[in-house]
């Protein structure tokens, strides 16, 4: 019987030189990570003062303002100057609808001089020193009227033709009290009564919704652009309008927007910063603000609007807008001096326009947002984003060597 043999089938076996490429690699690996991670030095905070400066720049006003809307006009009858202070429930202006002809108010005019003619046929020659006033009041209107039409003296000749038009009521009511009512009288007080009504209806009357300044004229911003919607700034709606520079010669809009009430208190500035770099407002910040050719006002930051590659900064005013009242778009400096934490400016990195400083506590590092209040030289003073983080000096803090 012949035995036969069972082969043993040998292990694979790995080269030792495997192992030490692998160690190799994962040694290079560390020290890769080490030097992205953690290749730098330890810095230590300081209190620090600078003045935060931003050249000319192209910046947006923006007001709080109320724009009152009415029915499609043919044309606006302004009741107050351009820039007049109003307060609450005043008459601005009024609208004439569309369709509205001169016709219904001379057809009125010359219903209630019936209605005189008629009451006056029944009192005959009465003395009466009250009417005699009356009349000097009414002929005084109407010559303003022909002034007005002859040599266009600039007087409003709407506002002279309402003038007339009370003055004519009050006297047809002063007499109605006085004359005996007839079929005839009865059939003219309300055809004058029905004329007023039908003029009524062409008409309307715009009045202010608060206290302010009046403004009668448009650029085509000032919906998109106000105190309540200061959130939905964007980059691109601050660069249409600054390019649009023919915005500052105002003219009418369009036939529904009848006027705007303006606090003229409370007004803003907007302009753009990148996002990609350290110089932009901090909020609560008072600043400096040069409007060329206007003078400069001390105004405070908002909270930065960070969108995309752009920051919108946004100043807050409570002084007097004055000439700025109709102003849109305007070249502006903005300084402050401000004081707070000193750090290198290399040791703050950004990512998505949000600024961060890395800390060292007890041997690990902790990421804190900043807000940047001035950078020059390559120092920059910070303070904490949150309101409940603090940050002070000797701290310790790590400064990566940027390449």
């Amino acid at each position: 019987m012949i035995r036969t043999r069972k082969s043993r089938r040998q292990g694979a076996r790995i080269d030792p030189r495997f192992f030490i490429i692998i160690g190799v690699l994962v040694a290079v690996i560390g020290v890769l990570l080490f030097i992205l991670l953690y290749n730098g030095k330890e810095e230590i905070t300081d209190d620090g003062a600078m003045m935060f400066t931003l050249g000319e720049r192209n910046a947006v006003l923006i007001r709080d303002e109320k724009v009152l809307i009415s029915s499609e006009y043919a044309r606006l009858d302004y009741l107050r100057e351009e820039g007049a202070e109003v307060i609450t429930g005043e008459k601005l202006a009024t609208v004439y609808k569309l369709g509205y002809s001169d016709e219904l108010m001379q057809s009125l005019l010359n219903a209630r001089e019936d209605v005189y003619r008629a009451q006056m046929d029944r009192i005959g020659s009465t003395k009466d020193a009250r009417l005699d006033e009356m009349n000097d009041v009414i002929a005084g209107i109407r010559a303003r009227i022909e002034d007005c039409v002859m040599t266009g003296n600039g007087e409003n000749l709407e506002q002279l033709y309402w003038q007339l038009d009370s003055a004519l009521k009050e006297r047809m009511e002063y007499l109605r009290g006085k004359v005996q009512e007839t079929e005839a009288l009865r059939a003219l007080y309300k055809s004058a009564d029905d004329k007023a009504a039908l003029l009524e209806t062409w008409t309307e009357t715009v009045y202010a919704p608060s206290y302010g300044v009046v403004s009668y004229y448009f650029d085509g911003y000032e919906e998109a652009m106000n105190a309540e919607k200061l959130s939905m700034l964007t980059p691109d709606l601050i660069n249409r309008a600054v390019k649009d520079k023919g915005s500052a010669v105002w003219t009418t809009g369009d036939r529904t927007r009848a006027c705007r009430v303006v606090d003229n208190e409370r007004w803003f500035v907007a302009f753009l910063t990148k996002s990609g770099e350290l110089t932009r407002t901090a909020e609560g910040v008072v600043y400096d603000v040069e409007i060329k050719g206007y003078g400069t006002y001390r105004g405070t930051a908002l909270d930065p609007i960070i969108n995309g590659s752009q920051v919108v900064n946004i100043l807050e005013f409570d002084t007097d807008i004055g000439e700025l009242l109709n102003v849109r778009t305007a070249s502006v400096k903005v300084s402050a001096a401000v004081s707070g934490i000193k750090v290198r400016s290399e040791a703050l990195k950004i990512e998505n326009g949000v600024t961060y400083i890395e800390l060292l506590r007890s041997e690990s590092h902790v990421t804190m947002r900043v807000d940047v209040l001035a950078e020059k030289d390559g120092t920059a003073i910070i303070r904490p984003h949150e309101k409940n983080e603090t940050l002070s000096p000797g701290v310790r803090y790590w400064n990566r060597k940027r390449r």
